[in-house]
């Protein structure tokens, strides 16, 4: 609540209109009116109260912070500032400062109810940080390197007092919590100095000499990777004890993956991406090394080092209104999970990193990030592992190859530019919702380009624009036409089904005993049963939609009124395709 201590004539009304707000809780309007009158009486202690509560409840913990220290500086014989002081601290995580606030506060009234709550809570958390600092200290193998870190960080102004990093094996960590965490709790705070940041990698030695070089980098992710290389050679680097505790090496990276691992993938495309992914790589470096001979000194593989710490670590940052790439010490520690418990951000006005818990998080738990959809491939190659109950966004590659038979093969083929085939990598589904980020990933553009192999006659000329045809964003165009595209699809998918050697019904009776020899092998039997998954989605769909085409409008009615109430992938398929198509055939 806030204070209602007489106030001066000049205040008196932009107080009690404050008082007001505040009550009604317009917090906004309350802080307009509290910092209106503190303008008008800058002396008044309670204005400054009111405006730390204000603040506080607009989460804005720091000014909170600096208005209930001027309180306390103003009358510090006043057991109510040292409570907004104690407050505001809490939620900076300066939790000994605020225990020190309490205290005062209580030498002046001992019997105050919310003071003695306070320092009950405080206590107890204390208490409970303590204890589970002392339960997790034996836990971790790399316990010197990660000490060495989080003493870095603390030295410069980083907190994160509820939480520690937990060891499970050689290349897997994560972040647990050390206390129950309340929802909208800020737990970790990085400031500036403390962040790697893509303007830094630029403004470096190897940096500057890259850009005299003038190469070219194709990647963005290449500048940190440059710079990681030069900062690891340095001893004396003031980023040694974030690069120590930076993985030596990923062999639950498939770029990496020799014949044992790869005989599991037989079949997915998983393959040809890491390979893929592996020449991208060695191109970049051998770019840099050919224009910029400083960055000779540094192994190809060092590169590769870089640039894996990168992409499976780097945060997309806005930076007082430039956006960059970049690492952020603790936080990259922390581990995928879609369903995640955290919001983070640069906040300009705290000059730095946060971290706030978007739920409720139990003693122990490990606290999550997410790392944004994407289909499994992505998080097989890119990061090294998969996620189970993908389900939307699994995908497989699918061919779209114009048919020899076609009565228009000479005309379609000339506008194809010779390219009889194209390959299409997406999920099972027919939503316009897709992770994908190019043209050859969404779901829709795949159905458009096979309605385009299969058009006849006067459907081409309804396809025809002043360039030629348009193999984009073509809509249903006859049932007809929408039953040779599944049927094709569904050949299409087979023939992608046929390269695995091993059948689906295998990978879910693998999967479901959980007994696998490594994290590596478990990964790869998740990759390639996404894929058979997403196959067997389109074959599926084809068997069910075929039928449905062919009925009558009459007849097709009841089964779609079915398909309205329940929202699955078949039915939006159903809803979208097949019920415009049957109902509006002549």
């Amino acid at each position: 609540a806030v204070d209602a201590k007489s106030p001066t004539a000049g205040e008196a009304n932009l107080k009690a209109k404050g008082t007001k707000c505040f009550v009604q809780g317009d917090y906004k309007s309350a802080l307009d009116y509290f910092t209106q009158a503190i303008k008008a009486d800058p002396k008044d202690h309670t204005l400054y109260s009111n405006r730390s509560a204000t603040q506080y409840q607009l989460q804005v913990y720091d000014e909170a912070l600096t208005d209930a220290k001027e309180c306390v500086k103003l009358k510090p014989d006043w057991p109510k500032g040292y409570l907004r002081t104690g407050m505001a601290c809490e939620k900076c995580l300066q939790f000994l400062d605020a225990k020190d606030a309490y205290a005062k506060g209580l030498e002046l009234a001992p019997e105050d109810a919310a003071l003695n709550k306070s320092m009950k809570e405080i206590v107890a958390l204390l208490d409970e940080l303590k204890l589970s600092e002392q339960e997790r200290s034996a836990d971790n193998p790399d316990g010197d390197r990660f000490s060495r870190l989080v003493k870095w960080m603390k030295d410069g102004g980083c907190k994160f007092p509820k939480l520690y990093m937990k060891y499970y094996t050689e290349d897997y960590r994560g972040v647990h919590t050390l206390c129950n965490i309340p929802a909208d709790d800020m737990v970790l705070y990085v400031p500036q100095k403390y962040i790697m940041t893509t303007e830094m990698a630029k403004e470096s030695a190897i940096g500057k000499a890259i850009r005299r070089s003038r190469y070219d980098i194709r990647s963005a992710h290449s500048w940190l990777a440059c710079y990681l290389c030069q900062e690891k050679h340095d001893l004396k680097s003031f980023w040694k004890p974030y690069i120590d505790i930076l993985p030596d090496k990923y062999s639950n990276m498939p770029i990496f993956f020799k014949d044992f691992y790869k005989k599991f993938l037989k079949g997915s495309y998983s393959i040809e991406m890491a390979q893929n992914r592996l020449l991208d790589l060695k191109s970049e470096y051998q770019g840099i090394c050919r224009q910029c001979p400083e960055f000779r000194k540094f192994h190809h593989l060092e590169f590769v080092w870089g640039r894996l710490v990168v992409i499976t670590r780097n945060f997309g940052l806005d930076i007082h209104g430039t956006e960059t790439d970049a690492l952020v010490p603790y936080a990259d520690m922390l581990n995928h999970m879609p369903d995640k418990q955290t919001d983070w951000k640069f906040d300009n006005k705290l000059d730095g990193f946060t971290m706030v818990t978007n739920r409720s998080v139990a003693r122990g738990e490990q606290i999550f990030d997410s790392y944004g959809r994407k289909c499994q491939g992505r998080y097989f190659v890119n990061y090294g592992f998969t996620i189970d109950n993908n389900f939307n966004d699994n995908d497989a590659v699918i061919l779209a190859d114009l048919p020899e038979d076609d009565p228009h093969y000479q005309m379609k083929l000339k506008y194809l530019h010779g390219r009889r085939v194209r390959e299409y990598q997406v999920p099972g589904h027919y939503s316009e919702d897709s992770t994908g980020q190019s043209d050859v990933n969404h779901p829709r553009n795949m159905f458009s380009f096979f309605r385009f192999l299969h058009a006849r006659d006067k459907e081409l000329m309804v396809l025809s624009t002043n360039d030629g045809y348009k193999l984009k964003d073509i809509e249903p165009i006859s049932i007809r036409n929408e039953i040779a595209v599944l049927r094709h699809i569904q050949k299409s998918a087979r023939e992608s089904l046929s390269r695995f050697p091993d059948p689906l019904s295998l990978d879910h009776m693998m999967l479901k005993e959980n007994k696998f020899m490594d994290m590596n092998h478990r990964n790869c039997i998740m990759m390639r049963s996404g894929e058979k998954e997403t196959l067997h989605w389109f074959i599926r769909l084809a068997d069910m939609a075929v039928p449905m085409l062919k009925m009558s409008w009459k007849d097709l009615k009841r089964k779609a009124a079915k398909c309205h109430q329940q929202r699955t992938r078949f039915n939006y398929y159903v809803t979208t395709v097949i019920v415009p198509l049957v109902k509006n055939q002549k």
